[in-house]
């Protein structure tokens, strides 16, 4: 039975039980995915999107009462001080409790546990974010298996980052649907990463989403690395909902994977929002990336920015979608959107698509994209001072990156993901067998000072 056979067959069966409160969004998304199947010609926020080899292969989806190995992934990031909350082969898992209360009202753990001891806090977020719009995300809604569950309430401030850690690392082949629900209390403030790795070299399909609710006058800063083996696909939906005031920082960076489509939904629901979304991919051999984002102006005197830069080389291909929405009454809104993409071969290609769709004359908005190639006058300034053409060529491509780099607030994250860039474009960053972020064991001996540059 392939992926679509397996998942139409089973739309209308839940994995996981929800309260009456919620069991209508699951209904919803089943009826949605009955309706639609996984046709994408029509719909042009998926059109340059192909997961038809996943969705054709016959894939495993893994039990919650299988055996696992017995020993614990965790993240080796020199200096990085995280709690770690690890989703492995599409399962919580952990040595304790499976959902945590602590002493401030912070909750956190498995998300299938919450479902059962606290579906009132569950259903401040599930379902709440985004009509459901798409196929993946239905599929998910009515099939997912367990996730991440985090609630921060009012006046909270969790001093320590939280990391989740999305692992495969099955003996077969696997399918797997994740959940994450985040919500963010008025007045409060967390700091998420939130990394996928592959954890060897066999065939993985995730399709996972992230629900995020930002309540008044709080803050999110949000991290997502992804490291994955050519042979896994991934699908990472996520959706925020801020409310008047709130903040939002988000970063990505695509080291690595055989095709990733990350999607991106942001909706303004108050007054004097903040958003900042940043994303830096590189791309090599057939490696396939699609970025969407769309950002939500619904309010007046909201701000956005986007920035996303790529490097494709060898036969990769990527897409940049952006769109933003500035919809009527939303006045004095301050939006900017830019991709600037580098390709270094003939054979590699991207897709950009940045849009801007305002119903409202009292802004200020702007959006740009540029594809080129190393700059050749530079590259030839910097041989003239006896840099090698490859070092050359490696400086000004981390230049580029550095923008965003620049973005990661936590210093030890920061430090880590410039010596992983350096790496990944000397071609040396691949997935390995004992970390999510694939860290060297000793220091890279590469440097780069980019304010000489």
């Amino acid at each position: 039975m392939t992926t679509t056979d397996l998942i139409l067959s089973h739309c209308d069966t839940a994995t996981v039980q929800l309260p009456q409160s919620m069991a209508s969004v699951q209904k919803e998304a089943a009826d949605f995915l009955d309706a639609n199947k996984f046709a994408f010609a029509k719909n042009e926020v998926w059109r340059n999107v192909d997961f038809s080899d996943f969705m054709n292969d016959e894939l495993l989806v893994p039990q919650q009462n299988a055996p696992t190995p017995q020993t614990k992934f965790t993240c080796g990031i020199p200096n990085l001080d995280t709690t770690q909350l690890t989703i492995r082969n599409g399962f919580y898992q952990t040595d304790g409790e499976p959902l945590q209360k602590l002493g401030n009202g912070v909750v956190i753990g498995s998300l299938r546990t919450a479902i059962a001891q606290c579906p009132d806090l569950v259903a401040k977020v599930f379902g709440t974010t985004t009509p459901v719009n798409n196929s993946f995300l239905a599929a998910n809604t009515a099939m997912f298996t367990d996730g991440v569950f985090i609630y921060i309430p009012d006046n909270a401030n969790v001093a320590k980052p939280l990391q989740i850690l999305g692992v495969a690392d099955h003996e077969k082949s696997i399918f797997l649907q994740t959940r994450n629900l985040v919500y963010v209390g008025k007045n409060s403030s967390l700091t998420l990463i939130h990394c996928d790795d592959s954890y060897n070299h066999n065939r993985c399909f995730s399709n996972t989403v992230t629900e995020i609710v930002i309540d008044e006058y709080a803050r999110l800063d949000h991290y997502k690395m992804q490291n994955l083996n050519d042979n896994s696909g991934l699908i990472n939906q996520t959706f925020v909902r801020m409310r008047q005031n709130a903040t939002l920082l988000s970063n990505g960076i695509s080291f690595n994977g055989g095709n990733i489509r990350n999607h991106n939904e942001i909706r303004m629901d108050g007054e004097h929002c903040d958003v900042q979304v940043h994303g830096l991919y590189l791309m090599d051999k057939e490696q396939r990336i699609d970025n969407y984002v769309f950002v939500e102006h619904s309010h007046p005197n909201c701000n956005s920015y986007e920035l996303f830069k790529g490097i494709m080389d060898d036969n990769a291909h990527g897409s940049f979608n952006g769109h933003v929405l500035v919809c009527d009454g939303a006045s004095k809104t301050n939006a900017q959107q830019s991709n600037k993409n580098i390709l270094l071969t003939d054979k590699a290609t991207i897709n950009s698509k940045p849009f801007l769709e305002i119903y409202n004359d009292d802004v200020k908005c702007s959006h740009g994209s540029s594809i080129g190639q190393l700059d050749e006058q530079a590259l030839f300034y910097l041989m003239q001072r006896g840099i090698r053409p490859h070092t050359a060529r490696t400086l000004l491509m981390f230049a580029f990156c550095d923008e965003v780099l620049k973005s990661v607030g936590i210093a030890p994250l920061q430090q880590q993901l410039r010596e992983m860039v350096q790496r990944r474009l000397q071609g040396e960053l691949s997935s390995c067998d004992n970390c999510v972020m694939s860290c060297p064991t000793d220091n890279c001996h590469f440097t780069i000072d980019v304010s000489a540059i």
